[in-house]
């Protein structure tokens, strides 16, 4: 009877997320069209660029997560050495958490960071074991370690209430929910989305949960639609429609979604999707490249940019973007990158024939950036 309880659930849920309202507007974005540089158009507003400091302790690889706060930058990394170090805005290094392990002011996974500005707490999320640790975030002292319901994959905290995503985990059989609705003691309110189980435990999404003003946004690995949560129920925002690169079929599973991402000729997920206050902004991969779709509220216009070069006061490439938030889009650059830029030139490239005012500044105004030091962040304000 719980079998098909379950399965009258996840029909029920996919027929709805199959089922677009006749009112449901659906933006277009046109890949036969020419695409625009990124900085040609109006989104970028002004950019930073933060070389992090470098130390024996202090040595970060692929950096998973950025958090930019008042005069400080949050650099997370899940995989490696699984570690939280905070900098200045001048990349001088300034603290680290690393604390793994089975204690109770410990974490043995730590799979997302995030700050809460009502309580002025940095927040690290630890999966395996299911708690969250609670720093306050003037003098990074640890404030407490709270046990939580769920195994969540990644958090966010809203006025009242906090809300998990289970990353496609479905620790229940009895509730295979992906959204869970949590008031401030971490109690549960309510759960949404059922979790589709031929997506059991995999994720396409880099960030399924995005906010903008008091709406919460949520994607999903299986469609294009932008659902928006409101704390009741779930919602179509919109959908969106990628032209020829548009998958053929609208609900897919794991299995057909890496058969598609082996052939150039589709886009298989939206890897994050953020609301601006005058724009809609996809990231997505096409011809293993990165693009960001950008949909102007204002005129109804679709632009599809190219992640081009900066070349203003300096010269340096977009980078790999880390997060993209209603402020910034956050960006890494190597560390072995910068160093060419630096020397002006390489096998392929003299960038200080080609951007000579540029180089010399950076020479000027940069330190002395080696190939193995830590990489550069880059932030580009909206």
């Amino acid at each position: 009877m719980k079998k098909l309880t379950y399965i009258i659930i996840l029909i029920t849920c996919l027929l709805g997320c199959q089922h677009k309202s006749m009112n449901t507007t659906c933006i277009n974005f046109d890949f036969t069209q020419r695409m625009k540089d990124i900085h040609s158009i109006d989104l970028i507003k002004n950019y930073k660029l933060i070389p992090l400091e470098t130390r024996d302790s202090v040595i970060i690889g692929k950096i998973d997560k950025a958090i930019l706060y008042k005069d400080q930058i949050y650099i997370a990394t899940f995989h490696r050495d699984q570690a939280v170090y905070i900098f200045n805005l001048q990349g001088k290094f300034l603290h680290k958490i690393n604390t793994i392990g089975r204690g109770p002011e410990e974490y043995l996974q730590l799979s997302d960071i995030f700050i809460d500005e009502n309580n002025q707490t940095l927040n690290l999320l630890s999966r395996i074991d299911a708690k969250l640790l609670t720093y306050d975030i003037n003098n990074l002292n640890i404030i407490k370690s709270s046990p939580l319901p769920k195994a969540f994959y990644k958090m966010i905290s809203l006025k009242d209430r906090y809300l998990g995503h289970s990353g496609n985990y479905t620790q229940d059989k009895d509730e295979p929910y992906n959204l869970w609705d949590m008031d401030l003691d971490f109690r549960i309110i309510n759960k949404a989305i059922v979790i589709d189980p031929r997506w059991e435990s995999k994720m396409a999404n880099i960030r399924p949960l995005s906010t903008y003003q008091d709406t919460i946004f949520y994607i999903t690995p299986t469609d294009f639609n932008i659902y928006q949560y409101d704390g009741k129920k779930v919602s179509i925002s919109h959908s969106v429609n990628f032209g020829k690169y548009q998958l053929p079929s609208e609900q897919i599973s794991y299995d057909e979604y890496k058969k598609y991402c082996l052939s150039p000729y589709y886009i298989t997920a939206i890897r994050i999707f953020q609301e601006t206050p005058n724009y809609y902004l996809y990231w997505v991969v096409e011809s293993g490249q990165d693009r960001l779709c950008v949909y102007n509220k204002k005129n109804q216009e679709s632009t599809i940019c190219e992640l081009t070069p900066y070349s203003g006061k300096y010269f340096i490439s977009f980078g790999d973007i880390i997060d993209i938030t209603q402020k910034h889009i956050i960006t890494s650059v190597e560390a072995s990158e910068m160093n060419e830029y630096l020397k002006g030139y390489n096998e392929y490239v003299n960038f200080e024939k080609e951007y000579p005012e540029q180089i010399h500044r950076m020479r000027k105004e940069l330190p002395d950036i080696k190939e193995d030091d830590n990489p550069c962040i880059v932030v580009y304000s909206l």
